[in-house]
């Protein structure tokens, strides 16, 4: 899913993406309470706004960040 969202990230300037490995950072991945891979977590003002689990297409990722 890592080039769908680059692509998608090249077209927002007003989002910043981030990618965490999971096995890396299992400390983070609990905090967010992760269970499956790929998640997507929208984070506004320091509070979770929205959350989408599995794979989606580069435009619905666009809509997911603009949300």
């Amino acid at each position: 899913m890592g080039p769908v969202v680059s692509s998608a990230a090249e077209q927002l300037d007003s989002a910043d993406f981030y990618e965490v490995d999971v096995d890396q950072s299992p400390d983070l991945a609990r905090q967010f309470g992760v269970q499956s891979i790929p998640t997507l977590i929208l984070i506004k003002d320091g509070e979770e706004a929205n959350r989408s689990v599995g794979f989606i297409p580069e435009e619905a990722i666009i809509e997911f960040a603009r949300s």
